[in-house]
């Protein structure tokens, strides 16, 4: 009889059989029990936790000839045949192998015919994500509003590719990954049901490998069964793996925390030897600080550890926090450059000999030692004292000097102090009432802290009067557009903070087409233009030009502008 696969020998085939799900099961079956079962589901998770396991196990329910219920007889014609894979009413497809707006057309055409056998029509659709847009606007209508006998079960790994109407006509049910717990014991089970003697250290290192995925672990479970034979052992588990033992792992953190050369050198001299998986190295380096780290701050250790307590106490005692982070950044980025090194092992090495040189706050750790660091450092408080003392001066002048230095820093001060009052007193310079008028506005709008329409307001305005405490502004017929509520009332709040006293402002149009600070700036720039012009026209070689080649002067560019 042809090997069967122990992930396909020992699929789940009902609600309770499957592992580490019980959040998705219950939901279904008792949706499957009261009768409220949905027209599409969608099965999310990583690769290997179920996710097509539990959409069949779901047609085994809706088609079940006992009935429909959340516990599948798993007997039936229907549930043989389910299980077999040659239901005729349970198509499924591989999105990834058809992906065309025509192949979901096709598949589409057979919607509206009733199923054959079974009670349901059910379409199975694993790696829904690669459909093309053209393919997921076809299945759009149906999707929302199938026949009644008609229901879609859709498996994907990646649900953030689905567009939001597709998620929106779903009812979506997220597997977890599996723990480390979870796998081990099922891969012990199994090897029972075989009767293949247990090692629990292989186990465990198989289901680390796992990384959460059952079927990941019941691959490798059937490699290492190959391998070793019909029989699991931690010796034969870890040379298929290529993973290290964790002493090794331990050790040459210790090697590099202790700053101990030879020891680090046998302690890489014994991994290279063994040629392991240098990428995967690094991967068990950053666990174990990971747990130290842990430890240090929040005092706690990771449940199912591969490393001792005892072990992560003592690195945690050796270690500070910041040498820990500053360690786990160097793994994390030799594991990022470890494919660009010119191979695995010269840049497994390269990120060993950077957590060997590189220390916290010390940018001098590569070229010296500690006992040559102190000693330069006594060396140089020595140096420092002998040039300050050759500095000082005699005895007998030390009083007059300090005396002068008296004299001149409180010289100093007051000169300093006469300057800001002289400065701030001009700065913050109030104005009455009275004082506001033609003369001084142009200095008064150079004070007010206005900006945008309100400050274009003030330009064009000018003082009517400043009578009885009422200062009344005329404005420029040009811009009432800027005369809005908000721009007069920002204009007189800045008034009132500079004028003295209590002030009420008006605003008025003005009639009387009197001199404002625009237009008298308008007439300065309208001179000086004039008066260029003018120069440049009595230019001798302009007039040449002009008079022998019938020149015409058509612009004048001063600066970066054009005049």
């Amino acid at each position: 009889m042809t090997y069967q696969a122990l992930a396909r020998q020992y699929r789940p085939q009902n609600f309770t059989e499957l592992v580490g799900q019980e959040h998705v099961t219950q939901a279904l079956i008792n949706g499957l029990e009261q009768g409220r079962i949905h027209h599409a589901f969608l099965f999310t998770g990583t690769r290997g936790v179920g996710k097509t396991t539990v959409a069949r196990i779901l047609a085994k329910a809706l088609n079940c000839e006992k009935g429909v219920t959340g516990n599948p007889c798993c007997q039936c014609s229907s549930c043989l045949e389910i299980a077999e894979g040659r239901f005729v009413d349970l198509v499924e497809v591989d999105a990834a192998s058809k992906t065309g707006v025509d192949d979901t057309r096709e598949l589409l055409e057979n919607v509206q015919y009733a199923p054959t056998k079974g009670r349901y029509k059910i379409y199975l659709i694993d790696e829904v994500h690669m459909f093309s847009k053209s393919s997921f606007n076809a299945l759009l209508k149906t999707l929302e509003e199938p026949p009644p006998h008609v229901k879609f079960l859709l498996a994907t790994t990646e649900p953030k590719k689905l567009p939001v109407t597709v998620l929106s006509r779903c009812l979506q049910f997220n597997l977890k990954r599996l723990n480390l717990t979870q796998i081990q014991n099922h891969l012990i089970q199994l090897l029972e049901l075989q009767n293949i003697e247990i090692d629990s250290v292989a186990i465990e290192l198989i289901a680390r490998a796992a990384d959460g995925s059952m079927r990941d672990g019941l691959s490798l479970l059937d490699q290492a069964l190959a391998y070793g034979a019909g029989t699991v052992t931690t010796k034969d588990v870890t040379l298929m793996l290529g993973s290290m033992d964790q002493k090794s792992v331990v050790g040459l953190l210790n090697a590099v925390i202790d700053k101990d050369k030879e020891s680090l050198n046998k302690q890489l001299t014994q991994i290279f030897n063994l040629a392991p998986d240098y990428s995967r190295f690094l991967h068990e380096l950053a666990l174990l600080l990971h747990e130290v780290s842990l430890c240090q701050i929040l005092n706690s250790y990771v449940d199912n550890s591969a490393f001792d307590k005892n072990t992560i106490k003592t690195l945690t005692e050796k270690t500070t926090p910041a040498q820990v982070q500053l360690f786990y950044q160097i793994i994390l980025k030799g594991q990022e450059e470890i494919n660009l090194a010119p191979d695995s092992k010269t840049g497994f090495e390269m990120t060993i000999i950077r957590l060997f040189a590189f220390e916290i706050g010390n940018p001098d750790s590569l070229n010296t030692t500690p006992n040559k660091q102190k000693a330069i450092q006594q060396n140089s408080k020595q140096t420092n004292t002998q040039q300050y003392t050759q500095q000082l001066p005699s005895e007998q002048n030390v009083s007059s000097v300090q005396a002068n230095r008296t004299d001149s820093t409180q010289q100093s001060q007051s000169n300093a102090q006469s300057i800001a009052q002289t400065t701030s007193n001009q700065a913050f310079k109030k104005y009455r009432c009275c004082e506001v008028n033609s003369e001084t506005w142009q200095e008064i709008f150079q004070k007010l802290a206005i900006q945008g329409p309100t400050k274009e307001l003030a330009r064009n305005s000018h003082v009517l009067s400043n009578d009885n405490g009422t200062l009344v502004l005329a404005i420029d017929e040009q811009v009432q557009a800027f005369m809005t509520d908000s721009s007069q009332q920002r204009l007189s709040s800045a008034l009132k903070d500079i004028i003295s006293e209590d002030v009420v402002v008006q605003f008025k149009q003005d009639d009387d087409n009197r001199s404002t600070i625009a237009k008298t700036q308008q007439q300065q720039q309208e001179a000086h233009i004039a008066a260029t012009k003018n120069k440049v026209e009595q230019n001798t070689f302009v007039q040449h030009m002009q008079e022998n080649f019938d020149a015409e002067l058509i612009q004048i560019k001063q600066g970066e502008s054009f005049i």
